[in-house]
Formats: C-alpha cells, structure tokens, sequence
C-alpha cells in the first residue's frame, strides 16, 4: 500500500502564481530611472571676453559715428525734446536726453579734427574741381592751357574757396545758412544753365568752372531735401528756359 504524502508549500493558490510572474515581469521590462543633470556644471552663455578681460558686446563693434547716426535717425532726440517742451517728459526721458548729449558731445570733442583743417580739406578738393573745369572749358574752345597756368588760376581762387568753406562749415547747422546755401545753389545752377543756352562765348563761359563749383558744394554740403529742391529747381529751369528768344 502506497502511502502519498502532499507537500503543503507546494500548494500555492494560482492567483498568488500569477500575482508573482506579473511582478518580476514588471520589473524586468521597467525602464531605468531618469537621471537629471546636475545643475551645477551648467555653463551658462555670457559676452565673450576680449584682451582685457572685460565682457565684449556685440554693439561695441559699432563704431561710436554709426552709433550717433542710428540714434539722430532714430529720433529720440527731437521726441523727448518735444515731450519736454510740453511738459510731458519724464525724468527718465531727460535722464536719457542728458546722457545722449554728453555723448554727442564726447564724440565731437575725440573723433572731430579741427574745422581750419577740415575747411583745408574741402578746399583742396574744391580747388582741383574748379581746375578740372577750367581746363575742360578751354579745351572746349580749342584753347592751349597748361598745367602750370591751371595751378596758377586754382591758387588764386583758394583764398576765396577757403573763406566761404570756413563760413559755412562754422554755421551749416543753423537754419539761416542752410537757407542761403539753398539759394545760392538754385542761382549757381540756374546761371550756369543759363550760359550754356545763351551765352556760349568763351569770355562769359570762363564763369563757368566757378559756377559749377559752388553748385557742387551748396549741394554737397545741404540736408536731403534742400539738394532735392535744388534739383528740381534747376530741372524746371533748364526744361522751361525762361529766357529764350521766341522766334
């Protein structure tokens, strides 16, 4: 007679089976925990270093001239000015005003030559265009010229280019000069239009390289729109020719 003997921790209820197999199942297929970074070796991202040492901006690579015409274009300038004129500034607005004109003013007194060199300058230039017309206008007319007689002819009339260049450098900011530039400009312009029509003698043309001159300066030294208006001025003067004889 066989006697079966059954073992009791072999009878384990199926639930608590399952149970099991769902749990090391879980664990095995569950992904590894997430690990965060730490903090503290984070480089954050700041202005690069120059050869000082100092922190080096990307607007310190515009020079200080770029920098002024941004903000005169920009019109800060005229806007607070005109919120102060009606009392509506504010402190901050003035502070920014006051800090914008002491900037001005530092850049004029650094980067600026003086004006008697710079009227030294301009007129150089003035004088070898005067030179340059002298010579056209002569050969225009077959006459022999030489280079010493057209040196001679722009030292005579450097002095005068000197002083009107010094007098309008001095004082092109104010309205008054701007004013009579304008009108000095539409005459210059007009008159030598005029000669070319009218007056085609070599006698009256040698007024020419003077007029064309002044022309060019007047033009050259004017805001946008007066050497428009200048423009269209003698545009209108050449294509009307209010002097021309009616046969």
């Amino acid at each position: 007679m066989v006697t079966i003997i059954e073992d009791e921790s072999d009878n384990v209820p199926l639930v608590h089976s399952l149970q099991e197999l769902t749990t090391e199942s879980t664990r095995a297929s569950a992904a590894p925990p997430l690990e965060y970074p730490n903090v503290s070796r984070i480089v954050r991202a700041g202005p690069k270093l120059g050869a000082d040492g100092k922190p080096h901006y990307l607007i310190d690579d515009i020079p200080d001239n770029e920098k002024q015409r941004l903000i005169r274009e920009s019109g800060l300038l005229k806007k607070y000015a005109k919120d102060k004129s009606h009392g509506t500034g504010s402190d901050h607005g003035s502070d920014v005003e006051d800090e914008l004109q002491e900037l001005q003013e530092e850049y004029d007194r650094a980067s600026d030559i003086p004006l008697w060199m710079d009227a030294i300058i301009y007129t150089v230039g003035l004088a070898a265009v005067y030179g340059l017309f002298e010579a056209l206008v002569n050969q225009q007319y077959s006459v022999e010229v030489t280079v010493t007689e057209v040196i001679q002819r722009m030292a005579k009339v450097a002095p005068a280019l000197y002083a009107i260049v010094y007098g309008t450098l001095r004082f092109c900011k104010t309205r008054v000069v701007n004013l009579v530039m304008l009108v000095a400009a539409c005459v210059s312009g007009c008159y030598f239009v005029h000669l070319n029509l009218h007056s085609p003698r070599l006698g009256i043309m040698r007024r020419a390289p003077g007029l064309v001159t002044m022309w060019i300066y007047f033009t050259f030294l004017m805001e946008v729109r007066p050497a428009i208006i200048n423009a269209i001025v003698v545009a209108l003067f050449w294509l009307i020719d209010p002097f021309k004889q009616v046969i």
